[in-house]
């Protein structure tokens, strides 16, 4: 299967992309929480990615299969630590749809963030994942992510 990685911008051509990509999410939403979202939550969801596309702290990329149809995407965002005041990377979103796993989409959806935050001259960078994601959790460290920390939290 012949796929592609795009970055995202406000172009016209990119607006069916982030409809698309508002469906995916929902998707991962229903493998990994049991949930699906509402049509607000949608609309919520397509709003973050366009705030991202138009930040200059956020990127955005698709995968987009032959039909030029989004089948993944990964969302990335810089911070700025208070502390030390340097720019750090968070990798906020990885996503491919199950009939494109083992094919080292992720791991190239991975490197063109990587990229991109090394054209931004970020420190370091960090992903979040739910310690339950054993499949994430392998991924991550499958191509080299070391656990560096757990948080904690009460609610």
């Amino acid at each position: 299967m012949d796929t592609s990685i795009i970055q995202l911008t406000n172009d016209e051509e990119h607006l069916e992309c982030m409809k698309e990509m508002v469906e995916l999410w929902n998707r991962n939403a229903v493998e990994t929480a049991n949930c699906e979202l509402d049509e607000e939550e949608k609309k919520a969801v397509q709003e973050q990615i366009q705030q991202y596309i138009q930040s200059t702290y956020g990127v955005v990329f698709a995968v987009t299969n032959e039909k030029s149809r989004a089948v993944g995407f990964g969302i990335a965002s810089m911070k700025q630590d208070l502390v030390s005041n340097t720019l750090y990377g968070q990798i906020d979103e990885i996503y491919v749809s199950p009939r494109y796993r083992r094919q080292n989409i992720a791991g190239n959806l991975v490197d063109d963030i990587m990229n991109w935050f090394k054209r931004k001259d970020v420190s370091f960078v960090h992903v979040s994942v739910d310690i339950e994601n054993q499949t994430a959790l392998k991924f991550w460290q499958g191509i080299g992510w070391d656990r560096e920390f757990f948080i904690l939290s009460k609610y």
